[in-house]
Parts: structure tokens; sequence; C-alpha cells
């Protein structure tokens, strides 16, 4: 299996999506497989002649080709997925950061996401658009039109309340706010804030919020290598307070997480291969 990463190059993207990949096996590779963990990122997916089998742990996806294109959308699991490539494999991933896909979507994320691994078409054209771009064989021509369609269906979303809160969290003075105080800085009550997170991000502030801090963590240990000291420069409250959310979000302790998780493509995507 080969992954390759973009970043957005038009500016407008670069403000929305966080990257690109495509991934790409062949018949002669073993099958991979790989844990993947919660994101902030809404995940956006198109494979080419696959069939993909999904629980609430697991994804499979097979090498098909009565099956001419799928395409996919992630953004509400919140526990380690178990990810599986089981022959030839021909996929394009958008991730999207925070909010971003909404300004590329015609209705609220919610309706989007459904079920552990839902089926995506926004609009009329997209799966036959995806299908052409899959069929591009050059990978460099391929992300040139995977960001013109993006652009083409580009209209600003707003949101100033997610906004307000998402400043809150990413805030590394005020992570660890309480609801309670999120809802008074922010002036509006805490049942009006869990709406607009089920309705533009599929997840509750309190499970965005551990992720924020997950994913931070991860990036700490990756700048400094310090396994003692960023626990509490990223205002975990204490170690067992870390060893405990990373063990709901990864499975795993965070020692054994770091021995055992992989960096690809300039610390991009962090899996675990088995």
């Amino acid at each position: 299996m080969t992954i390759k990463v973009y970043r957005p190059e038009n500016p407008i993207l670069k403000k929305y999506i966080e990257c690109f990949y495509i991934l790409e096996q062949t018949s002669e590779e073993a099958s991979a497989t790989y844990f993947t963990f919660p994101s902030i990122y809404t995940i956006v997916t198109a494979s080419e002649k696959t069939e993909t089998l999904a629980t609430k742990n697991k994804i499979t996806t097979r090498y098909c080709p009565s099956h001419p294109i799928e395409t996919n959308l992630v953004s509400n699991f919140n526990e380690p997925v178990l990810v599986s490539y089981e022959g030839i494999i021909n996929e394009v991933t958008t991730y999207f950061k925070p909010l971003g896909i909404n300004n590329f979507i015609p209705d609220d994320l919610k309706e989007y996401s459904e079920g552990s691994f839902p089926d995506f078409s926004p609009y009329g054209d997209y799966k036959q658009t995806m299908a052409t771009i899959l069929s591009i064989k050059d990978p460099d021509e391929k992300i040139k039109a995977i960001e013109l369609y993006w652009l083409s269906k580009f209209h600003p979303f707003e949101d100033t309340l997610l906004t307000e809160v998402l400043a809150e969290m990413f805030n590394t003075d005020t992570i660890n706010q309480s609801m309670t105080q999120l809802s008074y800085a922010t002036g509006r009550s805490r049942t009006t804030i869990n709406k607009h997170f089920d309705k533009h991000i599929c997840k509750t502030p309190s499970e965005f919020k551990k992720i924020i801090r997950f994913r931070a963590a991860i990036q700490s240990q990756l700048d400094n290598k310090n396994r003692v000291e960023w626990s509490y420069s990223l205002d975990y409250f204490d170690q067992s307070h870390m060893i405990r959310d990373f063990k709901r979000l990864t499975g795993f302790t965070p020692k054994v997480f770091f021995s055992k998780t992989t960096t690809l493509e300039k610390d991009l995507i962090k899996w675990m291969f088995i």
C-alpha cells in the first residue's frame, strides 16, 4: 500500500481543507490492516471498484469490479476503528478541517452522517465526477481535479456560536473550561451549544474537546519526545487523566500507543499497523 499526501494549493481550500491523500494498493501486495483513531476532521473518501463492509469498530474495503464507485463520509466516530484493505485499491480522500465541509455541502452535516460509514453523495454529479477523477493516472492531475470540484461547490458557511466555541477549545489557555464556563463565555445555553455541535460537527462538545487534547498530545510527543512533561503542558489534570483519555480514544496506554503508532507523510497521518 502506498499513500501520498497533498496540501491544498488554492487559498480558499487551504482555509477549510487540511489535506488530500491518494491511497493505492496493487493485487500483488498483501492486505493492509491498521487502527485509526478519533479525529477532529471530517473525512470524505472515494474509491474505485470496491465494496466496503462497516460496523461500529471495523471497516473492510475489498476490490469489487462490479461496483464502479464508492463514496463515503466519516465524521462521528469517537473510538478506535480497525481498517482493512483487500486487493486492488484506488482511493482519494479529503480531510476537512472542523466546520470546513459545511462550506461545500447543501445541507447540514448531520444529514449525511447517519450510520458507521455512510454513503456520501451531496450532489447529483458527485459520484460520476469522483469516478472520473479516480480514472486519472497522474496523481498531481488527480488532486488538481478534486480541488477544482470542491471549488465549484464552495459557498460560505457561518455559525458564529460554533466559531466562538471552537476558538475557546483550541486556545491552550482555556482548553480545560467546563461546558458551563463555555456557555457563560459565549452567552448561550449548553443545550444550544450541544444542538449546534450535533447539527454541524456531529460530535458532542465534550467528545470534540477530548479529541483536540488527544491529538495535541500526539503532536507534542512527536515534537519533543518527552512523555512526562508534555501531559501537563497540554493541560491534562494529571497523568491518570491523560492515561484514561488515551485508553478511551485508542484502546492503549500512551506508552503502548506511541511504541506502536506509525506516522506517515510528515506526521499528517497517524495509524497503528497490525
